[in-house]
This record gives structure tokens, C-alpha cells and sequence, in this order.
């Protein structure tokens, strides 16, 4: 079976499954958690689906915590470090238990393919096991895919993986609609030509670019997309058409230039090195001239009264200082909340050793408070806020 077909033949199922059941709507107050395998583990490096979901809601307070472990089951295989009960299971569901969920997304069966149709039957009774735990806890659970494998040592190796995957993800997926769960595919879309672009060296892990498709495509499949903001303004009319709220639109002079102020929140694509979305201002009844912009303050573009009216599209977005800090703030509380519930040394701090170094428990408590403080920046800088928009005439 060559790689052609193999995106085919999952496209063609997977069209009627996605997202077909519950849908993602967390009230104000709700915990996110991210659990699964390496890639869950690794998009706290980037941050940009916790970024995408939480800023999607600007108005609610919304906190996440990455439970993701590189190598992970469904039977929590890779997380222990005891030689005694717990075991990993156990420890697995405590973990999952003091995260204190309202909603998980969880992604595995990476691992679990390598095992292939002889340990199909042993995968689907473990993700059912772990279904019942999250919800016996309250917690509404949505269904990852896995993502393709890239390389491998041949062409045939490669399609044998890929077909496992496929698989188990077929498995994922039906679990999903008997339990009537959310599902989101998102091999199809890391099953294209130039994928070898988001992933790592090893052809399994994603870079950057990876976790911004990531983040995209999961979004685009809850329906939860957000417009780039837009701007037509004319100016012989004082009147503006835009996407998002605006007001107090004054001309100055049709010579001169007008402003006007806009509520926006941070751009829903993230500053990153790879990848900025800016918006698109169009101006009409200006006067022969040069022009600039400034927002809040800053000069963001110049132009002619031609290239006014063409439409000047903002790099990057006059949102993307807010968006900055936004990523930085989850960039830090996740590596903070890393620290705390997996701590070097855990074995003597937290293990079965506890009695060597048990006395550093309390430090990992006391990280708590920064943790709760960053969830709460985290939340504030998020929130909408009105800017200046000023263009004038240069002399």
C-alpha cells in the first residue's frame, strides 16, 4: 500500500467522524487538561494550542495543565519511577485527579500501534479503562488522533506504520462515537506532500511549524475560528466597515488623516518565527499624499494614497506585543507547573527514596502560588483592549 493511498483510505472515514458528538464549550472557571504522549508533552515547548483555546474566550477565565509524557500509554507505562504501589496506573490517575479537570483532551495510541492488530483488543480496553476514570471524575473528554509518521527505514516499513496508525486511530475514533465523545482527526492534515516541513530530524516529532498546524487544524475542527481583523474606511463619507467593534471615528481633515479606536484581542494566530497574520486596513477618499499609520502610539506602516486604498495588510498584527506576552506567560506557567508535578530527582523528593530529600516536597507546593499568579496574568493579558488608530498626512 503505497502513502497515497493510505491518505485516502483514512480521509474517506474519517470525513463523517470528526468532531461529530459532544461539543467544546467550557464555561468560565473550567481546567483544561492536555494528556497524552510525546505530543502532548512537547507542545508546552511551544505553547500555541493552549494559546489558540484560551484565547478564544477572551471573557472567561480558563486554566490548562499539560499532563503529556514522551513514550506514555493508555496504561500510564512510561510515568513510573516507584519499585512499589503505586504503580503506573495508579500514579497515572493521581496525576490526572490533582490536575482537577472539567475537560481533557486526550491523545495516545502512537505507542500502542507499534503493536500493531494483535494489540488492538489490549489498546481499546485500556482507553475505555481510562475513559471511566476521567469521567467518573466529572471530567468531559475529547479524542486526539495520532499524527503520521514521516520517516522510517524504508518505504515499506514506513507504509506498515502508517497503516498501524491508521488503525488504532479507526479504534479511537470508534470508542469516540459509542461513548459519544468529540473526536478530532488530525493525521489528514499531516498526511500531505510537504509534511517533512513540520516535522523534527526523526520524522516522528513535530517542530514548531508542526505544533502551528497543531493548534490550527484541532481549532478549525471544533469550529472555533477567529477572523483577522479587518478595516475599510471612507474617509469623504466618515464611515468604517470592519469585522470587530470599533468607534469615535474622526476625519481630521480629508488632508490630513482621521482615527479611530478598536476593541481587539490578541491576534488568534500566535508570534511566532514562522508564521504572523496582520491585519488589512483599506482607506478610500484620501486626499493625493503620503500617509502613516500609528497604533496605540506606534508607527506601523506608510503608504501612498494608492496603496491606501489597495489595502495595507499589518506585519505582524498591531495586536502582537499582547500576543507576545500572552505566549511567554503560558510558556512560563507550564514549564513552572512541569517542574512541579515532575521535579528532578522525584524518586528522592517524591519516591520511594522520599526519605533522603522528602524535605524539598514543600518547595514543589509552594510553586502553587507562582503557578495560580500566572494562570491569572495569563488571563488578564488575554483580555480585549481598545486602541488608537491614527493616520496623518506627512507634510
Amino acid at each position: 500500500m503505497n502513502r497515497h493511498y493510505i491518505f485516502l483510505l483514512f480521509s474517506v472515514f474519517f470525513h463523517s467522524a470528526v468532531f461529530s458528538q459532544q461539543t467544546f464549550s467550557p464555561q468560565d472557571g473550567d481546567r483544561i487538561v492536555l494528556l497524552g504522549n510525546a505530543l502532548i508533552e512537547n507542545e508546552q515547548e511551544y505553547g500555541f494550542l493552549e494559546y489558540r483555546l484560551t484565547n478564544y474566550w477572551p471573557e472567561k477565565h480558563l486554566t490548562f495543565r499539560n499532563l503529556g509524557w514522551s513514550g506514555d500509554t493508555v496504561f500510564g507505562e512510561a510515568r513510573s519511577y516507584y519499585t512499589s504501589p503505586p504503580g503506573p496506573y495508579e500514579l497515572l490517575i493521581s496525576q490526572i485527579k490533582a490536575s482537577n479537570p472539567d475537560w481533557m483532551i486526550i491523545a495516545y495510541g502512537n505507542v500502542e500501534a507499534q503493536d500493531g492488530a494483535s494489540g488492538l483488543a489490549h489498546f481499546k480496553a485500556g482507553l475505555n479503562q481510562l475513559l471511566d476514570s476521567v469521567e467518573a471524575l466529572a471530567a468531559k473528554p475529547v479524542l486526539l488522533s495520532t499524527i503520521p509518521q514521516a520517516i522510517a527505514g524504508s518505504e515499506a516499513l514506513l507504509a506498515k506504520r502508517n497503516e498501524g496508525l491508521i488503525l488504532y486511530n479507526e479504534a479511537i475514533a470508534e470508542i469516540a462515537k459509542s461513548r459519544s465523545l468529540a473526536f478530532i482527526d488530525v493525521f489528514n492534515a499531516f498526511n500531505i506532500p510537504d509534511q517533512l516541513k513540520h516535522y523534527q530530524n526523526n520524522g516522528v516529532h513535530l517542530n514548531e511549524e508542526g505544533y502551528l498546524l497543531l493548534a490550527e487544524t484541532i481549532m478549525d475542527q471544533m469550529k472555533l475560528t477567529t477572523e483577522i481583523p479587518s478595516f475599510r474606511i471612507d474617509a469623504s463619507t466618515a464611515t468604517i466597515e470592519s469585522n470587530v467593534t470599533t468607534e469615535n471615528l474622526t476625519i481630521i481633515d480629508k488632508s490630513k488623516g482621521f482615527s479611530f479606536n478598536s476593541t481587539i484581542q490578541a491576534s488568534s494566530t500566535p508570534v511566532s518565527k514562522t508564521q504572523l497574520n496582520g491585519q488589512t486596513i483599506t482607506v478610500e477618499g484620501l486626499k493625493k499624499g503620503t500617509y502613516t499609520l500609528s497604533i496605540g502610539g506606534e508607527l506601523q506602516a506608510v503608504g501612498s494614497r494608492n496603496d491606501w486604498e489597495e489595502g495595507i495588510t499589518l506585519h505582524p498584527s498591531a495586536s502582537s506585543q499582547q500576543s507576545g506576552q500572552l505566549l511567554k506567560l503560558i510558556r512560563e506557567k507550564d514549564k513552572t507547573y512541569f517542574h512541579q508535578y515532575r521535579p528532578q530527582n522525584r524518586t528522592y523528593i517524591i519516591g520511594f527514596r522520599s526519605y533522603e530529600q522528602g524535605r524539598h516536597k514543600e518547595g514543589l507546593a509552594a510553586l502553587d502560588a507562582l503557578i495560580l499568579w500566572l494562570d491569572d496574568q495569563i488571563n488578564q493579558t488575554k483580555k480585549q483592549q481598545s486602541t488608537q488608530y491614527l493616520l496623518e498626512r506627512l507634510p
